[in-house]
């Protein structure tokens, strides 16, 4: 199978003219084409606004057919392009991270640390383009995946080609939604395998699988252990030699509790844009789950290292998701502007350490159609970079009904068991939507007058990372806080939920507030473990600190609505390590 050519590959899929321009500062040179992020806009009806929707990767999978054959073919041509190319896997993989360098000419600034890439990443006020970076990031990629697919779909016979050719327009990125499905996709965790291509039908090594570096990731620049692999990896065997899926799977299902119950708490305890996109000491975040799922799915692998995790092919499954994620609390929330408040970054290769952060910050390397750095703002709506989620369809319904129905999905995939029951009496919803719930704690969250959740912080310089700190009740996890290996310095904070703390026979939401609350001072305990399974002392982290949220709670009227809170009161919690430390 040929390789498409760079320029004609993405502008037939993004239907735009790649320019050569002189632009702002940090930009390439007037002989240099600019790479824009403009999305995939084919299938779109231009009369309704209707757009193809990005698709659970497990569904994708279970379907199989045009669509699914496409998008395997495509990835594996994407891996296969040179690696010097600038729309190849690897070069849009190491605008994550690793190899620090630049990408679509945008140099690095003076005053940017020096061994990061562009991605923003910290779960605390500083940090305010996290979700809609990666957004524009996810868009860049589907968009490459796509002009492969579009010209893979023109090579069918006649027979099939209108069919394909229908399911490349239509094709997006996929995603894996790790808090309904915690479990690795089955389609990445086969070695090979088999799609229908334009000649027949045809036995690959699977791109989901693993991305394998075309030459020694060493020679280009890279270190750590990591280095001596030929591929990616996740949960790394002992000897090294590839895969431990039995790992990664049980990593993931002794955090599932964790993923959906935070993942329900955003939605439904967040009024604006920044407690939704980072945690602001007293609110809750997506981006403490997004790293949970990269400490634990990767266990020591891959994309546990923030430097080299976007090599993983299940990288950008997991980011579509955490997208979905905002989209949906948007489409709720959808009087509410993008964020209003400014802070500093903590540094990226092209931003300085200090530099001012608002909506209007440039999302750095990524240009717009008009050849101007993408914002917050220019990717507000996923309407204008082609694609919507299952969950929205805001062509045929007013923000309103959006709303309702959203709110209602997230009841659904998200809420307590009782709540996903009476969600369920209302949808007629898939099966395999629901697979992975079973293994996890029953989760009850009954109409009550008090709701807990435990506050973190810590200074990211005290702890070796990528590590997790664990919330301790006699001796099960009740709450995680997981931070990456980036950025190494600055305050690290965040709310965790503590839905599923039995006292006894008890629900802890069930008890008298005064008797919680010292039962979780008396009895909550710390332990902190690395990547890797290494302990890490309380007593080398001084700054750790731990309080008790308590709020009044009802519980929401029916499947359509939320819970609502009250102001929180905090009570502070003596660090004390856990008996597992």
């Amino acid at each position: 199978m040929g390789r498409i050519s760079v320029a004609a590959g993405f502008c037939f899929a993004a239907a735009v003219l790649c320019q050569a321009v002189a632009a702002q500062s940090a930009s390439p040179t007037a002989s240099t084409p600019i790479i824009p992020v403009v999305g995939v806009q084919t299938g779109i009806d231009v009369k309704t606004g209707q757009r193809p929707g990005r698709q659970n990767i497990n569904n994708l999978y279970a379907r199989g057919g045009p669509q699914w054959d496409l998008y395997v073919l495509a990835l594996s041509e994407l891996q296969a392009v040179n690696e010097t190319d600038a729309l190849s896997y690897f070069a849009i993989a190491g605008i994550h991270g690793l190899p620090h360098s630049a990408w679509n000419g945008v140099e690095q600034v003076s005053g940017a640390p020096k061994n990061t890439g562009y991605c923003p990443h910290n779960l605390l006020l500083q940090e305010l383009l996290f979700s809609t970076w990666h957004r524009a990031y996810v868009a860049l990629f589907e968009q490459t995946l796509v002009s492969h697919a579009l010209r893979i779909a023109s090579q069918y016979p006649s027979s099939s080609s209108p069919a394909y050719q229908a399911a490349a327009q239509t094709l997006r990125q996929p995603y894996w939604d790790w808090a309904s499905q915690p479990r690795l996709p089955t389609a990445a965790i086969l070695a090979n395998i088999t799609v229908n291509g334009p000649s027949g039908v045809v036995t690959l090594r699977n791109p989901l699988y693993s991305y394998r570096f075309q030459q020694q990731s060493a020679e280009s620049g890279f270190g750590g252990p990591l280095a001596e692999l030929q591929e990616t990896v996740r949960c790394l065997e002992i000897q090294g030699l590839g895969h431990n899926i039995t790992a990664s799977d049980e990593q993931m299902d002794s955090v599932a509790k964790d993923l959906i119950n935070d993942v329900y708490d955003v939605f439904t305890r967040t009024q604006t844009f920044e407690d939704m996109a980072f945690d602001r000491w007293q609110g809750s975040s997506f981006e403490n789950p997004h790293n949970i799922v990269h400490n634990h799915a990767g266990c020591g692998g891959t994309i546990g290292n923030i430097d080299w995790s976007a090599f993983d092919p299940i990288f950008m499954l997991h980011h579509c998701n955490v997208d979905r994620l905002t989209a949906m609390w948007q489409a709720i929330h959808y009087n509410h502007p993008m964020f209003t408040t400014t802070g500093r970054s903590t540094g990226q290769y092209a931003t300085p350490k200090g530099a001012l952060i608002t909506a209007d910050s440039p999302l750095k390397p990524f240009y717009d159609k008009n050849l101007r750095f993408h914002t917050s703002n220019t990717v507000s709506n996923t309407r204008e970079l082609g694609y919507t989620y299952p969950e929205i369809n805001d062509w045929s319904a007013t923000p309103e009904e959006m709303a309702i129905y959203v709110r209602a999905q997230v009841n659904m995939l998200y809420g307590s068991d009782t709540t996903r029951v009476t969600a369920r009496a209302d949808s007629v919803v898939s099966q395999s939507h629901h697979q992975g719930k079973d293994n996890r704690p029953a989760t009850l969250l009954r109409p009550q007058s008090r709701y807990y959740t435990a506050v973190v912080q810590v200074n990211r310089s005290e702890i070796p990372l990528p590590s997790t700190i664990n919330l301790v009740i006699s001796g099960f996890i009740v709450g995680r806080m997981s931070m990456l290996s980036m950025p190494s310095e600055g305050l690290a904070s965040v709310s965790l939920p503590l839905r599923d703390v039995v006292v006894g026979n008890e629900s802890l939401h069930n008890m008298d507030h005064v008797t919680a609350i010292s039962f979780l001072q008396q009895n909550m305990t710390i332990d902190i473990h690395m990547n890797n399974g290494a302990t890490v002392s309380v007593e080398t982290a001084p700054s750790l600190q731990l309080e008790v949220q308590d709020m009044n709670y009802v519980a929401q009227l029916n499947n359509t609505g939320f819970p609502s809170f009250g102001n929180a009161t905090r009570w502070p919690v003596r660090v004390r390590p856990s008996m597992r430390s």
